[in-house]
C-alpha cells in the first residue's frame, strides 16, 4: 500500500510528532510511506519518500500556506497514492485537500488531535470557531476522521459528523529507561508547551499553595507567548528561588529532568490526549493531572496517577500533598503505572489498528467506484 501522510510543522516535536515518529516505525515494514511536509528536518521519522514544499506564513504562522501543493492537486499528483493521511484543523494542507476532496481519487483520513474541538483565548477561539463550523460542511469529502479517545470522539459528534465515520487511534507510551536520582529536595516536572492553553500559571498558583516543604518546581518548555507572564506570576508570588525555567530542552536533558522528578504535573485544560502523561508514567513517575478530556481514560485516579476534579489551584494544590506526604500511595501509584499501562498503550497495537483504517476506508472506497 501506497500511503501519503501529510503534516507540517514536524519540527515543533509535539504530540503528533510523536504519533507520527512511531506509527511510521510499524507501518514501514510493510508499506511505502510518503511524507508531504514543509522544510523542516524529519531525520528521527523514517520514510520510503520525502516531499518538502515551500511554506509562506498568511494569514497565520500556524496556518503554513502551500501554494505547490496546489498545482500538485491539479497535476492529480496526490492520486498516485492508495490513502492520503492529513493531520489537525486548522492548517491549509487540511483545509484546502477537503474542499478538493472531490478532485481527488484516494480516500483521505484526517488525524483530530483535539484540534477540532481546542478554541483557546479571544480573538482566535472566535476565528477557529467559524473555521471549524464551516469545514465541518464538507465532511462527505473525508473517508474517516481519527480522535484519541472516546471523550474526543463524544465532542466531535456534536459537529454532526456522523459516529460511523469516526475511530479511535489511541496514542502510546515510548518506553525507555531512566536511572532514578534521590536528592534532599523533591521536583514537581512539567514539560510542554508554554502556551495559554496549557494553564502552567494555574500550576505556579497550586505551587505556591502547597505545605510539603523542600519542593521545588521545574517548568521545561518552548515559549508560546506566556514565558514573560509566567515569570511575572513568579515574582509576584515570591517563590523565584523554588521556581526554574529550563526553555526548550533535548531529548537527553528531558531524560535527565525525568530522572530527578518526584512528581510528573501536567495542568492543561484543554488537551484531548496527553502522550506526556504516558511517558512519565512508564518509567514510574505519578502524574496529577486535571479530570478533562481523557485522562481519566489514561489514569485511574489513586491507582494509576492522581486525577484533580476541583479544576482551580487550591484543588491542585491538595493533590499535590497528599502524594507527597503519603509514601505509601506513591509507590502503588509508580508500581501500577509502571506495570499496567504499558500493556494498554503501546505503538504495536497503535500501529495495527491504522493499518487496519487503512484497509478499511481504501475497500470502501472501491466499492464506491
Amino acid at each position: 500500500m501506497k500511503i501519503l501522510m501529510i503534516v507540517t510543522g514536524l519540527n515543533v516535536k509535539t504530540g503528533t510528532y510523536e504519533v507520527i515518529r512511531n506509527v511510521v516505525h510499524q507501518l514501514i515494514k510493510k508499506h511505502e510511506i510518503t511524507i508531504l511536509t514543509n522544510d523542516v528536518s524529519v531525520d528521527d521519522i523514517p520514510y520510503t519518500n520525502i516531499i518538502k514544499l515551500q511554506v509562506i506564513p498568511l494569514p497565520f504562522l500556524q496556518y503554513r500556506f502551500m501554494p505547490k501543493l496546489i498545482k500538485m492537486i491539479q497535476n492529480h499528483e496526490l492520486d498516485n497514492y492508495d490513502v492520503i493521511h492529513i493531520f489537525e484543523y486548522p492548517l491549509f494542507v487540511t483545509d484546502y485537500i477537503t474542499l478538493m476532496g472531490n478532485k481527488i481519487k484516494p480516500p483521505v483520513i484526517i488525524s483530530l488531535h483535539g484540534t477540532l474541538n481546542q478554541y483557546g483565548s479571544f480573538p482566535l477561539n472566535l476565528i477557529k470557531n467559524i473555521h471549524n463550523n464551516f469545514m465541518v460542511k464538507f465532511q462527505n469529502r473525508i473517508e474517516l476522521f481519527l480522535v484519541s479517545s472516546l471523550t474526543e470522539k463524544r465532542q466531535v459528534t456534536k459537529f454532526k459528523i456522523p459516529e460511523e465515520k469516526i475511530q479511535i487511534l489511541e496514542p502510546a507510551m515510548r518506553l525507555f529507561s531512566v536511572d532514578k536520582i534521590v536528592s534532599n529536595r523533591q521536583n514537581l516536572l512539567y514539560v510542554g508547551r508554554l502556551s495559554i492553553t496549557k494553564n502552567v500559571d494555574l500550576l505556579i498558583s497550586a505551587f505556591a499553595k502547597i505545605k510539603t516543604n523542600n519542593v521545588d518546581l521545574i517548568i521545561a518548555g518552548q515559549d508560546f507567548g506566556t514565558l514573560t507572564q509566567l515569570k511575572s506570576l513568579v515574582k509576584k508570588l515570591n517563590i523565584e528561588n523554588r521556581v526554574f525555567f529550563k526553555g526548550w530542552v533535548s531529548e537527553e536533558e528531558k531524560i535527565e529532568l525525568l530522572s530527578r522528578a518526584t512528581i510528573f504535573v501536567h495542568p492543561s485544560l484543554e488537551d484531548v490526549f496527553l502522550l506526556s502523561l504516558l511517558e512519565a508514567a512508564a518509567i514510574g513517575i505519578p502524574c496529577v493531572t486535571f479530570d478533562v478530556g481523557s485522562n481519566s481514560e489514561i489514569l485511574e485516579d489513586m491507582v494509576t496517577g492522581i486525577i484533580v476534579k476541583k479544576k482551580n489551584p487550591e484543588g491542585l494544590a491538595e493533590k499535590l500533598d497528599l502524594l507527597l506526604s503519603d509514601s505509601k500511595l506513591y509507590e502503588k501509584i509508580s508500581t501500577n503505572s509502571k506495570t499496567e499501562l504499558p500493556k494498554k498503550f503501546n505503538w504495536e497495537k497503535t500501529g495495527k489498528n491504522l493499518e487496519e483504517y487503512y484497509v478499511k476506508v481504501l475497500d470502501h472506497k472501491k466499492s464506491q467506484n
